[in-house]
């Protein structure tokens, strides 16, 4: 999403509320009830005064998108606002891990669709999608989560209206790839078969949770998102697990009923305010995983989740930006929001030991880590 100077100058005077724009727009009627109780919901709560202006500005556009075009377009509408997949041959330092791991390959014969034109992206788009897709896939194919590919279901992770090509006789995804290798880096920081309990904190569209449920099918997962990311993982989870047990528990506010309804479920929805120290016991998760959003946060709200994971887990695995400023966080009386792995702004928590880091595979400049957090 793209503002002119002069709108970007006015936004730092009067900062964009979401909460405005949905007064003025949650009677549509082609708005999803769920959607509804979703947001409403989240307005009214606690969590609401936890996020950034980078969020406030994103869901007013991600929102409009949503009452246009439905889920049925999402992956060639509101899934490139997520994660930019679509121009990433314009950033060098994203892919160049990816091209380094498969510089002793000189040819790859395979069945690909490299000039294919994606719905709803041009052609210079497409081609540097797909591109991503054919170099993604081969970097799979490097790791032994590359048998788990059959695993991930078309109707989830392509029939949304995804952009796609066929390798292999195989339909691909750059979001099935990025998934695999997510769980491959989870699982080599920690051996996802000694767990039971997760929560996954920014979930997004659900992708990391589905590849996860997929190759592990008992585990008991709980999601703590916002909207709109809640409510399309919620509506994709259901999709390709119409068996397990799922439900959205943001409007509980006791204790006793909040865990127990947590266990009895195979997948839960949360919002961040519940996660507090009165609504769930120490040690609660087997382990706490931030997929590619810690880095969307104000600095505070960073050490908000970084508090209360200190009592809800001794396991913490994160992917961040080695180097990123948050979009959005400049105004006139505020500097601008870095976070520079590097340089500490992150800010750890002392009683966390980092014993695993590696870079991602892509994007090549975020960082995978893993933490023992010690009592």
């Amino acid at each position: 999403m793209k503002l002119n100077k002069i709108t970007r100058q006015f936004h730092k005077l009067f900062p964009r509320k979401f909460g405005n724009y949905w007064k003025k727009n949650k009677d549509f009627s082609n708005i999803d009830k769920d959607l509804k109780f979703i947001t409403n919901t989240f307005i009214k709560s606690k969590s609401y005064n936890l996020v950034s202006r980078f969020w406030h500005i994103m869901n007013i556009d991600l929102y409009e998108n949503l009452i246009k075009f439905g889920l049925k377009k999402f992956g060639s509408t509101i899934s490139t606002k997520y994660y930019i997949l679509i121009d990433f041959l314009l950033y060098d330092d994203w892919f160049d891990g990816a091209m380094n791991n498969l510089k002793e390959m000189n040819s790859a014969p395979v069945n690909t669709q490299l000039f294919k034109k994606q719905n709803n992206l041009n052609y210079r788009q497409s081609v540097s999608y797909n591109c991503l897709c054919l170099l993604l896939y081969f970097n799979l194919k490097r790791t032994n989560c590359f048998k788990y590919l059959s695993k991930l279901q078309d109707k989830t992770y392509m029939d949304l209206d995804y952009p796609y090509i066929k390798i292999d006789n195989t339909n691909i995804t750059a979001d099935k790839i990025i998934s695999l290798l997510d769980y491959e880096k989870i699982n080599r920081a920690f051996n996802i078969d000694n767990f039971k309990n997760f929560l996954e904190i920014g979930a997004g569209t659900g992708r990391t949770c589905e590849a996860i449920l997929s190759i592990q099918n008992n585990l008991n997962y709980v999601i703590c998102d916002i909207p709109p990311a809640i409510y399309i993982s919620y509506k994709r989870l259901k999709l390709v697990f119409p068996d397990k047990k799922i439900s959205l528990l943001i409007d509980l506010n006791n204790k006793e009923e909040l865990q127990e309804r947590i266990n009895s479920n195979d997948i839960s929805f949360i919002f961040p305010h519940q996660l507090e120290f009165d609504m769930l016991d120490k040690n609660f998760f087997d382990i706490i995983v931030a997929i590619n959003c810690i880095h969307e946060m104000d600095k505070k709200t960073i050490q908000y989740y970084f508090n209360l994971s200190n009592n809800l887990t001794e396991n913490f695995y994160i992917s961040i930006w080695n180097k990123t400023i948050v979009p959005y966080s400049k105004t006139f009386l505020k500097e601008k929001n870095r976070l520079d792995y590097n340089k500490g702004d992150y800010q750890i928590p002392k009683n966390w030991d980092n014993f695993f880091r590696e870079s991602l595979v892509f994007p090549s400049n975020y960082l995978s880590l893993g933490y023992k957090i010690k009592k």
